[in-house]
């Protein structure tokens, strides 16, 4: 086997996914996917891109030119509007640890919150309007 299926198969392997759901994602059959794994195709230059893309890693650590296992993200690019992770990074590293620990378990609420449906929204009750509570 060569650099480019090992590595293709052990970040296949680390993500957890099946061959047939990286072949649907690159759009072709389980069976190509499985030759280009095994080293028995060659992977065409428009799926490395795409692979890299889906594993988050340099196309150059999939091809085997670089050992660095560096993700695709440019630190200075927003992440939310108007702020980019460098931002987001030093305003975290100036909390205080307690501060730290808390922003933690509160994102580990909010990702779990995104999992479950929206809670419908509650309903609104008309208060009728009472002169004799008005303020003045």
């Amino acid at each position: 086997m060569s650099d480019i299926s090992d590595r293709m198969k052990k970040l296949r392997q680390e993500k957890n996914l099946k061959q047939q759901e990286v072949a649907d994602f690159l759009g072709i059959s389980q069976q190509s996917y499985s030759h280009y794994e095994q080293g028995k195709r060659e992977l065409p230059l428009r799926h490395v891109a795409k692979i890299a893309e889906l594993y988050n890693v340099s196309s150059d650590y999939l091809l085997g030119t670089s050992p660095n296992y560096s993700g695709m993200f440019d630190i200075n690019a927003c992440f939310v509007p108007d702020v980019s992770l460098k931002t987001l990074i030093l305003t975290v590293m100036k909390l205080n640890r307690h501060a730290r620990q808390q922003l933690f378990h509160f994102l580990l609420h909010l990702e779990a919150a995104q999992d479950k449906p929206d809670p419908p929204p509650k309903p609104t009750h008309y208060q009728p309007y009472n002169p004799a509570k008005r303020r003045e």
